[in-house]
């Protein structure tokens, strides 16, 4: 789907630079969203940091980027070194963005010449200068003191290539590629040189990855480990379940629930009979006794007495629960003694991680397509109709529960039924069986990998048009609901 990703991340720099730079010259702001989201997957830059590394512009040398880190801590003009001690691990990371469908020999070439010059102790400042811009000379030089005041640093370099429409890599490519570290090898003996290219896919995955993030879980006694590593099954007293839940400003972090199929149901009997136990509690009873409790899902499971470490945790089953839980923040909860059941695992890749989110909710009554919530397409048409002004409800009640305009949601079995109607050209199925468009087979039909995301807007205009065309005018007197029936014939 690399034609998708090409166009989604369109709808990212043009999201972007409306929302946070909207006075940054286009291709300045093309390398700063870059960099904010390559630099933030193994550093924590602030805005100044990502600015104070751009030289972009006449005299850059090829190079559009490039910033210092010590020890994960990014080097500017006034960073002290003196804390930073032997062995510090400093890392060079040289950008460079174009707005181009490849990747080129030209560039890989000019870094070959302009490297060596750059990078070169005891280099000709005066002749310098007449091909660089002073920005550039500025934090070459930066990083060539701090390399020579520190007590024997470990270097790393990193060159990567980015092109917003690239979709691959030719191996021709890839072989000048090498050349470049064997430069800079030579340039630096005891350098691990590494040039990476950046496609639109690759570009587009960093944006939408969340910065990882570790949590750590306060349990009431020890976990119950299972003969599979990393499974643990402990309970957790419901104020600190309340604290893990929570972010910094007392919000319910909705990044833990990002991989949960469906959003808040709202005052349902279920939720009600929840919050009947939470705030009327029988002194005989235990909370968990009477709830399923909560799956987590983590990269990493580090556990330690009564402590599980979780790296980018995610609650995959389980978020009626938190949420109730955590709206009785307002009674006295330090208090209560009374806890949760939670499941915890370790899942790494993400096939792993979809199959957990399945299994545990296969048992819960809700319809067929909140399942596929998580379905890489499914994300992918959530963005690229934000970008059209309309809220892809690939989890349930998600967008309502928010207050969105009714008019503007559109659900995952509207979207369904929309393209089964006009692409797959089965209106009937769509009609008279809606719960069959995500059965195996029909939806890899519908949900097409290689289809492209535009064409899921156009059949959902076209559908709605249909219904607006036959309730106003077609002048039929026909009723919303039934024309919602008709439109897809």
């Amino acid at each position: 789907m690399g034609q998708n990703d090409v166009i989604l991340l369109e709808s990212m720099l043009e999201q972007d630079r409306r929302r946070s730079a909207p006075t940054m010259a286009l291709a300045e702001h093309h390398t700063f969203f870059v960099a904010k989201h390559y630099l933030r997957q193994h550093f924590s830059p602030g805005h100044d940091d990502l600015l104070s590394g751009i030289v972009d512009g006449e005299g850059d040398c090829g190079i559009d980027a490039i910033h210092l880190f010590a020890n994960s801590m990014c080097v500017r003009d006034d960073t002290p070194l003196g804390m930073l001690g032997r062995r510090t691990r400093l890392e060079l990371v040289i950008m460079q963005t174009k707005n181009t469908a490849g990747f080129t020999e030209p560039p890989i070439d000019k870094l070959l010449v302009s490297l060596p010059k750059l990078l070169t102790f005891g280099r000709d400042e005066e002749a310098l200068a007449e091909s660089a811009n002073p920005r550039l000379i500025e934090v070459t030089r930066r990083f060539l003191e701090t390399y020579r005041a520190l007590e024997l640093p470990e270097l790393q370099i990193n060159v990567i290539f980015a092109a917003l429409r690239a979709q691959d890599v030719h191996p021709g490519i890839q072989r000048k590629a090498k050349e470049l570290e064997r430069c800079l090898s030579q340039l630096f003996s005891a350098c691990e040189p590494r040039v990476r290219f950046l496609g639109a896919v690759e570009i587009s995955n960093l944006a939408r990855h969340a910065t990882s993030i570790t949590r750590k879980l306060l349990l009431a006694e020890n976990p119950i480990s299972t003969d599979m590593a990393g499974g643990y099954v402990a309970v957790v007293r419901l104020a600190d379940y309340e604290k893990f839940i929570t972010g910094r400003y007392g919000e319910l972090d909705s990044l833990l629930f990002e991989a949960n199929v469906r959003d808040y149901e709202g005052e349902t009997a279920v939720n009600q009979s929840i919050q009947d136990t939470l705030e009327r509690p029988d002194p005989a009873e235990d909370f968990w006794w009477l709830n399923n409790g909560v799956t987590i899902v983590a990269e990493k499971v580090q556990p330690a007495n009564k402590m599980l470490e979780l790296k980018s945790p995610q609650i995959v089953n389980g978020l009626q629960t938190s949420t109730e839980i955590y709206k009785r923040r307002s009674s006295n909860s330090s208090a209560d003694r009374r806890s949760v059941l939670v499941k915890v695992i370790e899942a790494q890749d993400n096939a792993a991680r979809e199959r957990i989110i399945r299994a545990t909710n296969s048992q819960t009554a809700f319809g067929p397509s909140t399942l596929r919530a998580t379905d890489q397409v499914q994300r992918q048409i959530e963005e690229y109709l934000g970008s059209k002004g309309l809220y892809y409800e690939r989890r349930r009640r998600y967008y309502f529960n928010q207050g969105r305009p009714v008019d503007k949601i559109v659900s995952i079995d509207q979207m369904g039924q929309a393209v089964l109607s006009i692409l797959v050209q089965t209106p009937h199925i769509a009609r008279s069986s809606p719960s069959t468009i995500f059965d195996q087979g029909i939806y890899e039909k519908v949900f097409a990998p290689d289809r492209e995301l535009p064409t899921y807007y156009a059949c959902v205009k076209i559908l709605r048009a249909a219904g607006d065309f036959l309730v106003v005018d077609g002048g039929l007197a026909l009723s919303r609901t039934t024309s919602t029936t008709w439109r897809c014939c």
